[in-house]
């Protein structure tokens, strides 16, 4: 949206500056993204009379002009091909510099010098007309100032409007919030109509077959109006608001829903072919053209202005070809509607359209403006183009739409900014914002039809803290309020997660929940599945029962693409059924393939299951889950070799091994890959102390360590437990260190190091205290677990 300073000064009465309008708009929310000085292409530019046209020796497309500027006159070459004696036009002098970073030199073309330029209207960025030079009223004086002859000593401000903002495109949208913020009155422009004694509706009729799509429309008649341009301060308001003038009537139609925000269309009443207006959706290939020659084939979806039997406009898009205004048309028919904003959003989409016209109705035009706005554009018609305004509006409105009522309680608009703002002072912002307000505590407030997006208290408690001003509500030190959204649980687990493996080296994986259902029935061939209705592919037509299968899709493809080592993860959702209900379940995924980086301290090495229980090690030390156990089981998709039921505070969360090459087949890998998968839902517990803190030892350690050969079969899991049940509260860590198995060790057995680090929080511990648990240890390590103390 584009308006000029001056404008708005007009509409408000402010003498405040371009920049405070500007800021003081954009500090209310209606955002002033740019502010340019209407005249930054004019310094050096004056008004010029042709007085004499001379053909350039050996050329064809260029003439010397000669050019009164005030009590000199220059020569300047001039290549337009609407140059003319006579004209009174803009001349760039030397020095000069125009749209485009042109400057003009003295040059010397064909053996003719010359020092100036008459300009067209881009190079004096005015519009993006350049098909010929700009051509002037001739009562203005040859060498005064351009821009302040034409009234381009203004400033252009350009506004980034919200999408639910629909008031505020116009000007007298805008105006109003700075009447709002200032605490004056909006002055509206004044409607000056003499209407004649013939009644409208007896030349005319409306019909709306569809009031779902068109629930008002209206139309004047205005007859034996005089086609031609426009006055010069209409032509220049719409090209300081982007929009290029045509002619007298459609530029008063473009002022009016410049001004209002509320599209108008004129159309030649001789032209229509009825007397009679019918709004109607299309019918199935109807065709149908545009105003600008293109033929359409229309559906249901596109709303239609007829005459009774054929289209004349695409209502709220855009009008037909057939009924516009042309050089001849001395009746007109104005048409002033309100359209459904998605039956507008439909159409234009199918037609391929938008226009100034669609953008304003699909956002929502004002319904009860439309009597403001016809007659404003009648009263300019009879003004300007010499038209008989016949009486009455022709008025189709089946069902009235009625203001909205919503009740404002101050004591909760206080509780909610935080902000003293008194209930005088809320009346006040709403009334200048024109909300018609009774009572004092509640407010009733009567939202006006020009503001569809106000629907709750808490859009009147915004309208409050934008016009009162975001500046009197207090800075706050900490996230408090009515308003506020704690962050989740589950959003700050999967963070801390997440944070915890990219360190660790892994790269986050993200799928959809979309599988091949019949891969998931040969990796899972008991396991129901939450099957697609209409599936976008055959290969997307379930729900993933586990993560596995999309994890194996990423890592085949990028293998595929020579990517070979890859430690991923993925935090997401499985979705299983449940009788006639689908059980989201969210789950851990990690997998490791390939080989671990090349460094200058570390040779590579193949990956394998102790890098998925590390990382697993690093998150149960973080979220406390309780000791995680890693229990042999078979599960048919992993390795019988290595394969384990993760057992996490005592409870079965997952499985974690090696996939079995059978299964990787089936994605086209060729490389051991090591998986783990872990139900989430079990350890995500609300509450959980995520990490405590722990003094540092104040007492020395007494380090141990034990070597014993016991039998192949004996787990380490088992005999690390058992020397934690037996040192007790005094063994602060048990690990082991070693495994061998060679020549020294008999056939079928092991050996085993496990070191053990004594201390306790009391006091230091004598060597007696220590070898007394270190012996009772390797008691039980023998009687439970037959095992040979190594000496040596």
């Amino acid at each position: 949206m584009i308006v000029s300073y001056k404008w708005l000064k007009e509409l408000t009465g402010l003498e405040w500056s371009a920049q405070e309008m500007g800021e003081r708009l954009t500090m209310c929310g209606t955002a002033c993204e740019k502010i340019e000085a209407a005249d930054r292409f004019m310094d050096r530019i004056v008004i010029g009379k042709v007085t004499d046209l001379k053909a350039v020796e050996g050329a064809t497309k260029i003439k010397l002009a000669s050019v009164k500027l005030g009590k000199t006159t220059q020569d300047v070459i001039c290549g337009a091909p609407n140059v003319a004696v006579g004209q009174t036009v803009p001349v760039a002098l030397e020095g000069a510099r125009l749209d485009g970073d042109i400057v003009i030199k003295k040059v010397k073309i064909r053996g003719v010098e010359s020092s100036a330029m008459i300009c067209s209207e881009r190079e004096l960025g005015i519009s993006d007309d350049h098909s010929g030079i700009m051509v002037l009223d001739d009562d203005l004086e040859p060498g005064a100032p351009f821009a302040k002859q034409l009234g381009f000593d203004d400033f252009i401000l350009s506004f980034e409007l919200t999408p639910n903002r629909a008031d505020s495109m116009s000007a007298i949208g805008i105006a109003r919030d700075l009447a709002a913020l200032a605490g004056v009155k909006l002055n509206r422009p004044p409607v000056e109509l003499s209407e004649s004694g013939e009644e409208a509706s007896s030349v005319a009729a409306v019909a709306i077959d569809d009031p779902v799509g068109c629930p008002r429309y209206a139309a004047r008649i205005i007859k034996n109006v005089k086609i031609g341009p426009s006055p010069w301060w209409l032509k220049r308001r719409l090209l300081m608001s982007g929009v290029r003038p045509i002619s007298n009537i459609v530029d008063i139609t473009n002022l009016v829903m410049l001004e209002t925000g509320h599209p108008l269309h004129a159309f030649d009443l001789e032209r229509f072919g009825s007397r009679e207006v019918v709004v109607r959706r299309a019918r199935n290939k109807e065709k149908f053209v545009t105003l600008d020659g293109n033929e359409h084939e229309l559906s249901p979806e596109v709303l239609l202005i007829t005459n009774g039997k054929t289209g004349v406009a695409a209502g709220g898009i855009m009008g037909g070809l057939d009924s516009e205004i042309e050089h001849d048309t001395s009746n007109i028919l104005l048409e002033a509607a309100y359209f459904n904003p998605a039956v507008i959003r439909r159409g234009r989409k199918e037609l391929g359209l938008v226009t100034e016209s669609s953008a304003r109705f699909e956002k929502g035009a004002d319904p009860n403006g439309i009597p403001f706005a016809i007659d404003r554009a009648a009263a300019l018609m009879q003004q300007l183009a010499g038209g008989e305004v016949l009486r009455g509006i022709i008025d189709c409105y089946p069902e009235r739409i009625k203001p909205r009522k919503v009740i404002l309680r101050p004591e909760r608009c206080r509780y909610v900014l935080g902000a003293d703002f008194s209930n005088d002072t809320m009346k006040d912002v709403l009334t200048g914002l024109e909300f018609e307000v009774s009572g004092d505590d509640p407010l009733e407030v009567l939202v006006p039809t020009f503001r569809p997006d106000i629907e709750r208290e808490i859009d009147l408690i915004e309208e409050v803290a934008r016009i009162g001003g975001y500046d009197k509500i207090p800075d706050a030190t900490e996230n408090i309020g009515p308003l506020l959204t704690a962050v989740q649980y589950e959003d700050r687990f999967n963070q801390q997660a997440k944070r915890i493996l990219t360190g660790a080296g892994f790269d986050e994986m993200v799928h959809h929940g979309l599988v091949d259902g019949r891969l998931t029935s040969r990796l899972y061939p008991d396991s129901p599945q939450v099957k697609i209705i209409n599936p976008v592919s055959e290969d997307l037509n379930a729900m993933r029962i586990s993560l596995l299968q999309t994890t194996m899709n990423t890592i085949g493809h990028n293998i595929a693409h020579r990517n070979l080592d890859l430690c991923l993860f993925e935090i997401g959702k499985v979705y299983l059924p449940a009788g006639d209900e689908c059980v989201e379940e969210r789950r851990l995924g990690l997998a490791v393939t390939g080989e671990t980086v090349h460094t200058w301290r570390d040779q590579p090495r193949p990956y394998d299951f102790y890098d998925i229980a590390g990382v697993l090690t690093e998150l149960n030390e973080h979220f406390r889950w309780g000791a995680v156990q890693y229990i042999p089981a078979p599960h048919p998709l992993f390795d019988e070799t290595v394969c384990f039921e993760v057992v996490c505070g005592g409870r079965a969360v997952g499985w974690a091994g090696r996939i079995n090459a059978a299964v990787a087949n089936r994605f086209d890998i060729k490389q051991d890959i090591h998986y783990a998968e872990i139900n989430l839902e079990a350890l995500m517990v609300p509450g959980q102390s995520m990490s405590e803190f722990r003094p540092l030892p104040v007492y020395p350690a007494a380090p141990r360590d034990i070597a014993i050969v016991v039998d192949d079969d004996v787990k380490a899991g088992d005999l690390v437990e058992a020397v934690k049940v037996t040192a007790g509260e005094l063994a602060e860590s048990v690990h082991i260190f070693d495994l061998y198995r060679g020549k020294q060790i008999e056939s079928g057995r092991k050996s085993i190091a496990i070191s053990i680090n004594y201390r306790s929080r009391e006091g230091s511990l004598s060597s007696e205290q220590v070898d007394q648990k270190q012996q009772a240890v390797v008691e039980v390590l023998k009687r439970d677990f037959k095992a040979q103390i190594r000496d040596n």
